[in-house]
Formats: C-alpha cells, structure tokens, sequence
C-alpha cells in the first residue's frame, strides 16, 4: 500500500497553496482552465542502486509502481497550453542476511512546470499532444532496519531537479470532459541513499504510462 511520509506535510500544503494561486488567476481572467486526474505505473530501474543491491545475496527491488498524477492546465491559444502538476512515486527494495534485514521505500513528489502542444483536428474527437516541463522533486528515502538488537527507522530527505519529456492523446467524451493518456519519460537527479552512505546513490528516474480523466473547467 503507498502512503505519502508525513515528512512530506509541509511540502505537500507549498504545493496545494501554489495550484490555488495559479488556479486563482486564472478564474479571475477569466481563462480558460482544465484540471487532470491520472493513474498509472512507472518503470524505474535504479540502476546504481540495483548494483548495490547486487551485493547482497537475498535481494528484491521493484521496478514497477504505481503513480498518481494531478494536473492544471491553461490554454493560452488554441494549440498551445502551459500546465502546473504534481505526483507522489514510491518503490520498495530490501534484503534480508543472517539475522538482519533491511527494507527502503523510495518515494519522489516532482513539481513540474510545462508546455504542451496540442494537434488539433477538427475532424475527429482525438488530439495528440506533444510536451516537456521542468521539475522540483522532494524526495525522501525510508530506512527500516529489522534484526536481533531490535528495530530502527530512519528518514533521509534530498531535493532535487528533474525533467519531462511525454506524448499523450485525448478524446471527448461529453461536453468539457476528456478520456487522457500519456507516455512520459521522467529525468530525476541522483540523490543520496543516506546521510551517513558515501558512493550510493538513488535515482527514480524511468518512464510512466497514465490514463485518467480531464475536466475543462472554464
């Protein structure tokens, strides 16, 4: 089950002011807005973090999770929209040896901001769109440690930069309210396993197959 860390509070009430500020001007100019609501899986290899693990002889890490994804699009012009969004990744690796063990939950919430440009047809209810964003990802990597002496958990947070790159459709499905799909790739830097680990990194860059629901709002 993915829970967002309550570490995350603070960051999570930053971004929920930001999208009502942006979601403000908006109303107030009367534009016209849409807000997106997507589900999907991700596929992060980890690459660094998975030589790691190659270390230990009982070892598991998943490269496939879920993601949920919420975005706030405006149309500038017809073909041309800027968007503000946000989703919580998490993934989950662990290894067991003798008589300890040792499972990490890594978790990302990338804020992005974008550009997409929209193919429209009017011959047809379906537009493909093509968009990049920049991102400010928090992340937080948990640490919990099971052996004889007890159990332990810890929590190591790292900022950091990331991008987007995605290919999407949409299609009417009644007046104001569209069925959306997107392909992204996700480029997330490195980040440290732990304060006290020198030379493991962490990486939830990957790729990400969404589909919800859009609703044009005004």
């Amino acid at each position: 089950m993915l829970v967002a860390s309550p570490l995350y509070g603070m960051e999570m009430k930053k971004i929920l002011c930001l999208v009502f500020i942006v979601f403000s001007i908006n109303i107030n100019s009367q534009s016209k807005i849409s807000l997106s609501v997507l589900g999907g899986y991700n596929y992060i290899p980890m690459e660094n973090f998975s030589h790691y693990l190659n270390g230990f002889s009982n070892s598991d890490f998943d490269k496939f999770s879920f993601s949920g994804n919420f975005k706030l699009q405006y149309n500038l012009e017809d073909r041309h929209n800027i968007f503000l969004s946000s989703e919580f990744i998490s993934t989950n690796a662990s290894f067991s040896g003798g008589f300890v063990s040792v499972i990490w939950t890594f978790e990302a919430i990338p804020v992005t901001i974008g550009y997409e440009y929209m193919f429209k047809n009017s011959d047809t209810d379906w537009t493909p769109y093509l968009g990049l964003g920049i991102s400010y990802v928090l992340t937080n990597t948990e640490d919990k440690y099971l052996g004889d002496d007890g159990t332990s958990v810890t929590n190591y947070k790292e900022n950091t930069f990331g991008f987007e790159t995605k290919i999407g459709i949409e299609k009417v499905l009644i007046e104001n309210l569209f069925l959306v799909s997107e392909i992204k790739y996700r480029f997330i830097g490195d980040t440290k396993l732990n304060k006290y680990t020198n030379g493991v990194e962490t990486n939830l860059s990957g790729v990400c197959f969404l589909i919800g629901l859009k609703l044009a709002v005004l």
